[in-house]
């Protein structure tokens, strides 16, 4: 891994530190690049992963060494696309630690994540118009279903900053953390993770996001959810559950696999 990535796996949390020395964690297409190669390849153990900037700033947007002005720009849009792609289908769900500036692209970065937690301070802004560069209509067109008319006004042709708590109110974020707070938060949604089921929970994701761009099958997601009902994992998660909230004896709560053993 290069210096300006850290991808660490601890239990089933997985935390990625992306930086960009002296250039407030910009955006360059290597950065990009390599973002995109860690969650093109997920650990299967991982259930939960936490996104930031280093140095507590999460970006301040595109690398502007790597923005001509010019139309081999949309080759680097491109490589923005790849990547939170690439967060989309990654199987555990993904939370964008938002601190300090969050700027441009590095928002298109963010809000592709499943979860936004904005630490006070934070401050979120599109300055596309200001470049005079219309923002990538693909990027626009999966917000419009998630976002008000109003905060996509406000964020895409104003340019308008948005501050941990206002972001917090138009959607943007999910919740608002003091920082002193940020440690424990992060381990109790890792906590949390770590009870599901990752291939359930995969397969939620994949389902919100298909509802997300408007592409579900219903009828074949009600083959999978059915198909799901029958399965020994499923059995084994109930039984487990049961055990724990003493609902059953030990017997009756023993995952199937055990008791074919038991029994033979």
């Amino acid at each position: 891994m290069s210096a300006r990535l850290q991808s660490q796996t601890e239990g089933h949390r997985l935390d990625i530190i992306f930086g960009n020395g002296g250039r407030k964690n910009a955006l360059s297409r290597l950065l990009l690049d390599e973002l995109t190669a860690v969650f093109a390849a997920p650990d299967d153990s991982v259930k939960i992963a936490f996104l930031r900037g280093a140095e507590g700033i999460f970006s301040a947007g595109a690398d502007l060494n790597d923005i001509h002005g010019t139309a081999d720009d949309a080759a680097y849009d491109d490589a923005v696309t790849a990547l939170t792609d690439a967060i989309r289908q990654f199987p555990a769900p993904v939370v964008a630690v938002i601190e300090g500036p969050c700027m441009g692209a590095a928002v298109h970065l963010a809000m592709a994540c499943d979860l936004r937690i904005a630490v006070a301070g934070a401050t979120i802004a599109v300055p596309a118009t200001e470049l005079g560069l219309l923002y990538n209509p693909d990027a626009i067109a999966r917000l419009h279903g998630r976002l008000s008319a109003e905060t996509l006004t406000r964020l895409f042709v104003l340019g308008e900053r948005y501050t941990a708590p206002s972001a917090h109110a138009a959607g943007l974020a999910g919740e608002v953390i003091a920082p002193e707070g940020l440690g424990q938060r992060m381990i109790e949604l890792a906590d949390q993770a770590a009870k599901n089921d990752a291939h359930a929970a995969a397969l939620t994701k994949q389902l919100l996001e298909d509802f997300n761009r408007g592409t579900a099958d219903l009828a074949a997601w009600q083959k999978i959810y059915r198909d799901l009902l029958d399965t020994p994992a499923r059995a084994d998660a109930v039984a487990a559950v049961k055990m724990r909230l003493g609902l059953t004896n030990e017997a009756d709560s023993k995952p199937p696999a055990m008791k074919e053993a038991q029994a033979t």
